[in-house]
């Protein structure tokens, strides 16, 4: 009989692909045939299934799948005080190539939201989870929130910001006092998810980096202290998850010396409770980077990649756990997806609503047999 302790936890990283009701749904209210009002209801009523769909699965913490979100960041942002989103559809932002892109505006200094739209959606996920599982809340990082303003006003945070010498208060204030909001709400599971961690030594982000005017080596410092101010003095009992899993289609690049060098100095200095982290089945070897995981910590390891269909072997994904093992207790080892189900363009990429639940039975199958 396996053990339940010496078996690591199936997790997700947050998002799920919608159902096809809820997809011809949204296509029915944008053309106009249904209301906002009968929409949201078919929100509620997917989200409801998929609570107890992950539960059935598994899973001992959920999540709403990210359904109600339009963007994996912005959505978050703009429920701050003084903040705000404008749609540009034409332009050249970074890139040689004409985009659509949301810019954030801001009306003020950012500021804690009481009635942040967030803090319903997450009181909502508690009342259908009836104590039958934990929720997490996913949002993104602060760090995530300062590089995207440092690098919109290519370095001189004055072009954007009002009150640039405050913008590091502003950001920290803001994100904890929704971080204590979430928790009188019942809330013990909060991710902060970035992409800016799992790419700063990567070539085409640092020259990114540079047209904003950003040196990476320098950068560093400012996210650690953006994250650590954050979370300090929090509950002992809300688990803080930072997750460098919000790319679908990167991994870090656990290889290169130089960047290797950031992520150590993340695992290593950033006080969090566990990293969600991604790695390749196909390179078992740079799991060693857990080495530098102070002890105590969780390490939740994305072995499966979320945004295509293809099963991995599940040997690969045993060995990938007693790798893990060599470095971090195994009660302290969850495994999960590489990054979010919700992927940019599903058809292209061959997935569908059952992909998903496949790939976490095959987790869950690994889980088992990584104890035996």
């Amino acid at each position: 009989m396996t053990s339940s302790l010496k078996m690591p936890r199936v997790e997700i990283v947050g998002s799920f692909l919608p159902p096809e009701e809820l997809e011809n749904a949204l296509g029915e209210m944008i053309r106009g045939n249904i209301s906002p009002e009968t929409y949201h209801s078919e929100e509620d009523r997917v989200i409801d299934h998929l609570i107890d769909r992950e539960i059935e699965a598994g899973l001992r913490i959920v999540t709403d799948g990210e359904m109600r979100r339009k963007s994996w960041d912005r959505d978050f942002w703009e429920g701050f005080e003084g903040m705000s989103r404008e749609r540009i559809d034409t332009g050249r932002i970074y890139q040689d190539e004409v985009v659509r892109h949301d810019l954030l505006r801001f009306s003020g200094r950012i500021e804690f939201n009481p009635y942040h739209p967030f803090f319903k959606k997450f009181s909502h996920m508690q009342e259908l989870t009836a104590g039958r599982a934990e929720v997490r809340q996913t949002i993104p990082s602060p760090g995530e929130l300062y590089m995207r303003i440092l690098l919109g006003s290519n370095g001189d945070l004055s072009k954007l910001y009002e009150s640039p010498e405050t913008l590091i208060d502003d950001i920290v204030e803001a994100y904890k006092a929704t971080l204590e909001k979430f928790y009188q709400l019942g809330c013990r599971h909060i991710q902060l998810d970035t992409g800016v961690w799992g790419r700063l030594s990567e070539p085409e982000f640092d020259r990114m980096l540079l047209l904003g005017g950003v040196n990476a080596d320098k950068i560093t410092d400012t996210l650690l202290t953006l994250i650590n101010r954050t979370v300090e003095g929090r509950p002992s009992d809300l688990e803080i998850t930072l997750s460098i899993a919000a790319d679908e289609t990167r991994i870090p690049r656990w290889f290169d010396d130089k960047e290797l060098a950031h992520l150590r100095l993340m695992l290593e200095k950033v006080d969090v409770d566990a990293f969600l982290l991604p790695f390749e089945l196909s390179r078992l070897e740079e799991i060693s980077a857990l080495q530098w995981l102070p002890k105590g910590k969780r390490a939740i390891l994305g072995l499966v990649d979320g945004s295509l269909p293809n099963l991995e072997n599940v040997n690969d994904i045993v060995s990938a756990i007693r790798m893990a093992n060599r470095y971090v207790d195994m009660e302290n080892i969850s495994i999960s997806p590489t990054c979010g189900f919700k992927v940019k363009d599903r058809e292209r990429q061959g997935l569908n609503y059952e992909t998903q639940w496949t790939k976490i039975s095959l987790l869950r199958q690994a889980a088992v047999l990584a104890a035996e």
